[in-house]
Formats: C-alpha cells, sequence, structure tokens
C-alpha cells in the first residue's frame, strides 16, 4: 500500500467529527450516515479540484440535476477542450442536485476538514497530475490527455476512498467512538 494511503487509512474520523460536519444539528446516527457520504463526496471533490487546477481550467462548475445521458459524438467534437473535460467529468448523484444526504453548501465544510486532518489527500491527487504534466514536457493537451487524467483520478479518487473507509472500520476508532456516544 501507498504510504500516505496507509498513513490515512489508520487515522480515525469519529461520531463527534461527523456530527461536526453535520453542525450538531442531528443524531450520531443520522451525522454518521450523512457524514460519511459528505467525507467520501469531499475526498472526488479535492480530486477533481486539483484535475481541474493542472489542466488549467477554471472552478468545478455548480451542481445541476443528474443527466443520465451521455454527451454526443457531435457535442465532444465541437467542444473545446476544457467544455470536452466538462462533458466527461465524472459525476456522482450524491454530488447533484438530486442528492438525498447532502447539498452543494455542505462541501466546503467537508473539503476544509479533510484538508485539516488529512492533507495528504489532496498532496496525491495533486502530485500524480502534475507528475503526469511532466512526463508529457510541453505536449500540447490533447482531448486523450484528458481522458488520461480523468481515468488516473477514477483509479486514484477509489484507493483513496477505500483508506478512508478504514477511518472508521478499524478497532481503535470504533474504541474511540463508542466511548463519545
Amino acid at each position: 500500500m501507498d504510504p500516505q494511503l496507509e498513513e490515512i487509512s489508520k487515522k480515525c474520523i469519529t461520531i463527534a467529527d461527523y456530527k461536526l460536519l453535520t453542525n450538531n444539528d442531528v443524531t450520531w446516527f443520522i451525522a454518521t450516515m450523512i457524514g460519511s457520504q459528505l467525507v467520501r463526496e469531499s475526498v472526488s471533490t479535492i480530486g477533481l479540484t486539483e484535475l481541474r487546477g493542472a489542466l488549467h481550467f477554471g472552478p468545478m462548475t455548480p451542481w445541476t440535476k443528474v443527466n443520465y445521458t451521455e454527451p454526443s459524438e457531435q457535442e465532444l467534437a465541437a467542444a473545446t477542450l476544457e467544455q470536452y473535460y466538462d462533458l466527461k467529468e465524472p459525476k456522482s448523484i450524491l454530488r447533484s442536485l438530486d442528492s438525498l444526504f447532502i447539498m452543494e453548501k455542505d462541501i466546503p465544510r467537508g473539503v476544509a476538514f479533510l484538508d485539516g486532518r488529512f492533507p495528504g489527500i489532496r498532496k496525491i491527487f495533486k502530485g500524480k497530475f502534475e507528475k503526469m504534466m511532466r512526463k508529457r514536457g510541453k505536449m500540447v493537451m490533447d482531448r486523450k490527455m484528458v481522458d488520461r487524467m480523468i481515468e488516473e483520478y477514477q483509479v486514484m479518487d477509489k484507493k483513496i476512498r477505500e483508506a478512508i473507509e478504514k477511518t472508521s472500520g478499524n478497532r481503535h476508532c470504533w474504541d474511540r467512538r463508542n466511548s463519545l456516544l
């Protein structure tokens, strides 16, 4: 396992953390349900933010309703490189106006929590994207490069989410959680 991922997986996210992430507005049980979704989607948001930064694209677009249709070949062909990326950017129902757990306004709180507790998450994404860009030297950015970077984002996002899952699943964390009930 990557040392940074191992370091992430050995830390804890407690019930008190989840309650804090939900502004202490709900019971511990509901806070855990909402907080865990917020943490997962905040990981993805950090990754997508770093990906957009590496590509020198603007910030993430505001949330919309989920659109399950794939962009047409004509839409993809006519798009600028940034528009192409926007059409291909990984989406999530939990990062949309259709989310049942979190709202767009919650994401900055989740991102701030992760940046404070797990600064390695941003470093992993940023480092990988910078490395990919350096490998290409002064290469012209094209759609294939965008596609490769999106694929790499998805691989890293999955690994980091798996490491984050361990933060509330290991025995040490459960001992800490139970003492907070």
